[in-house]
């Protein structure tokens, strides 16, 4: 599936449509939570205050995740595996190692792609008459992955379901200001309790994409995980803008 957009919207999209529904159709409704309680009433202050101080960001971090993407055609969802690294001064390396290998190299005006084949594509930011959005992707990304409050309230229209003492975990959820973002993906939503565990992505027609983050370690990254925001360049590399 293609979606052409214009350059105003197009990088944010693609790099969240290749991130959350890469190999993917159409996502069914089966088994989804009713998250509609959670957007109806916008987040105040003081709530975000709250979990804020609750949130410990970090400026890296690693661990494993595991995607549920959800098919009409299937009566069960597809489920893939893979690590992540996180850094907010280097991006976002994103790998998927089941059922096939996959990785995604998310940096301040490049998207890299790297199939199981090795074939390593790079999507370049747009000119500079594109969007602020593009420019501004990365930032997103690490705001969801590090719990960024202030960041996420310069995109998104937040409400929350605070963490109580008989359940320690909280839900906020996402309504992107962008209309061309909105219209594409209209709600994402975030669940954790020190950390985050869960990003929940609906489509349009309330499909949805969940994944779940495991064995985070926010130690400093070692070289080799450094190593891995560059993959080296070979004749396999392909360059699109």
């Amino acid at each position: 599936m293609r979606l052409i957009l214009p350059k105003s919207a197009g990088y944010i999209l693609l790099v969240l449509t290749t991130l959350l529904f890469a190999n993917s159709v159409s996502f069914a409704a089966a088994s989804q939570t009713d998250f509609t309680a959670l957007f109806t009433q916008q987040a105040s202050s003081a709530e975000l205050e709250q979990l804020s101080q609750q949130l410990s960001p970090s400026p890296q971090a690693k661990g494993l995740f595991t995607q549920y993407r959800y098919l009409k055609v299937l009566k069960k969802p597809l489920v893939s595996h893979g690590n992540f690294v996180f850094s907010k001064q280097l991006g976002i390396v994103w790998q998927q190692q089941s059922p096939f290998s996959s990785t995604l190299i998310l940096q301040a005006g490049k998207l890299t792609q790297i199939d199981s084949q090795g074939q390593i594509q790079v999507t370049a930011q747009q000119p500079a008459s594109a969007s602020q959005l593009s420019q501004l992707m990365p930032t997103l990304l690490n705001a969801l992955l590090s719990g960024d409050l202030p960041t996420l309230q310069q995109h998104f229209k937040l409400s929350i379901h605070s963490a109580t003492s008989n359940n320690p975990q909280w839900q906020l959820g996402l309504i992107p200001i962008d209309p061309m973002v909105q219209k594409a993906m209209p709600r994402l939503v975030l669940t954790g309790e020190m950390h985050i565990q869960t990003l929940i992505l609906f489509s349009d027609n309330q499909d949805r994409s969940r994944i779940e983050f495991s064995k985070l370690v926010e130690q400093p990254l070692t070289e080799q995980d450094k190593a891995r925001f560059t993959p080296a360049m070979t004749d396999n590399l392909r360059e699109t803008q």
